[in-house]
């Protein structure tokens, strides 16, 4: 492990963009975490015709984790929030410590946090992990073709946040090409050994877009450890309870170091 902290490579979730962790930063900074963006070229896409999850995860491994671990010279935790649960668990697969140890390098993804994240199997696309079809509160071709939006954003996304930040909130969505969600992902490093006491899941109980129960689910179908934190809150904590979600990744973060 290189001596300094990890970098915390920030992946959000479908419809969002790296800033929306932005409330989390100075607890974070406080926490003496370094933080990076691991955003994917299906939000907001130049093409939604060919935004697809394989492209997303491509993206994130070689535009982002490998130039942190290879160039940077530093480990990397992943904080991946629902849809960046596939990527990130793509761009993961093969960069845990085991496996870049014996392959002569002397940095890894040392760590993954999920925070109601998406865990989908090999070749198991998102829509086939929430069940084939879409929840009636993804609007498909809306603002225009081939991309979506969640509406009503309020009791989907941020059920937990005042109803006075509905504009500003809204303004902070963005739309997401369907395709990345109906085409499967490459196989997820979060199953491998090397990941072994290095998972950590941040379950949203009062979750209204990856309910609690559906959570629950993915983690029994991904057949390996993940430590569990149940945690009050509706599908964005990083927006409604920045200050405890910080704590907690904070938590994990150290915890991984001492591994």
């Amino acid at each position: 492990m290189s001596s300094s902290m990890p970098v915390l490579v920030l992946v959000p979730g479908a419809f969002g963009t790296p800033e929306g962790f932005g409330k989390l930063l100075p607890y974070l900074t406080e926490a003496g975490i370094t933080t990076q963006p691991g955003g994917y070229p299906s939000a907001n896409p130049e093409d939604p015709t060919k935004a697809t999850c394989a492209k997303d995860i491509a993206h994130l491994r070689d535009n982002v984790l490998l130039p942190i671990l290879d160039q940077q010279q530093k480990d990397v935790v992943l904080l991946t929030h629902s849809y960046g649960g596939v990527v990130g668990g793509g761009a993961s697969k093969g960069l845990d410590k085991k496996t870049r140890t014996a392959d002569g390098h002397k940095t890894s993804v040392v760590g993954l946090i999920y925070v109601a994240g998406n865990i989908t199997l090999e070749g198991e696309s998102l829509m086939q992990a929430v069940g084939g079809a879409y929840p009636p509160f993804i609007k498909l071709n809306k603002p225009s073709p081939n991309v979506a939006l969640i509406e009503p954003h309020m009791v989907h996304l941020y059920n937990d946040c005042d109803a006075a930040r509905t504009e500003e909130l809204a303004k902070a969505m963005v739309p997401h090409a369907n395709l990345a969600f109906e085409t499967p992902p490459s196989a997820p490093g979060w199953a491998d050994a090397g990941f072994d006491g290095r998972r950590v899941y941040v379950h949203t109980l009062d979750d209204a877009c990856n309910p609690a129960s559906l959570q629950q689910m993915w983690l029994e179908k991904s057949k390996v450890q993940w430590e569990v934190v149940d945690f009050p809150s509706g599908h964005m904590p990083m927006v409604s309870k920045p200050k405890e979600l910080a704590a907690q990744i904070a938590k994990s973060v150290k915890g991984f170091v001492t591994l």
